[in-house]
């Protein structure tokens, strides 16, 4: 009987084991924002994706900004990571393909509540900083994206990533 009830059990752990781990993962869509909390404690929030169909970029936010006086929280585009042949960001269709098609996509920071919005020029550009106790922006807080479109560009679906850094500083 104990032999019966261990083969069971290994023929269950086994067949567990074969099953895509992606079924029992969380599954993101465009509207999950992904938050990151860090110690001393506050929370950033960042959009694990966007449609540019839907909306041209995004607002940084933070849930708690208890940091202590004297400090900020301070965004950045990780440069190394997001951008390719000297600071340029592009946009891929079918990447890594044969037919892999790319266009350039300027990146674009602002406040959230103004209509004024700057090039991303540098490679480790500020894209929001958060004093101790806001969670709103106090310096920048929102990215636009603008692809390069031209009569030559194929249509379909372009997709690129854009790396974050997020560091703790003194003021």
């Amino acid at each position: 009987m104990i032999k019966r009830i261990f083969s069971f059990l290994l023929a269950a752990i086994l067949v567990c084991s074969i099953s895509p781990m992606d079924a029992f993962a969380n599954q993101t869509s465009a509207n999950t924002t992904i938050s990151y909390t860090y110690s001393p404690e506050y929370t950033i929030n960042i959009p694990a994706s966007i449609s540019i169909n839907d909306s041209e970029g995004f607002t940084f936010s933070a849930n708690k900004m208890d940091i202590g006086s004297g400090k900020n929280v301070k965004i950045t585009i990780d440069g190394a990571a997001t951008y390719e042949n000297g600071g340029n960001f592009y946009l891929y269709k079918d990447k890594g393909t044969a037919n892999e098609q790319r266009i350039s996509c300027r990146i674009l920071r602002g406040l959230p509540t103004s209509s004024s919005f700057e090039d991303i020029t540098g490679l480790s550009e500020v894209v929001a900083t958060f004093a101790d106790g806001s969670t709103n922006p106090k310096a920048y807080g929102a990215l636009k994206f603008k692809p390069q479109i031209t009569s030559s560009t194929s249509y379909g679906t372009y997709i690129g990533t854009v790396y974050f850094k997020i560091e703790l500083i003194d003021v």
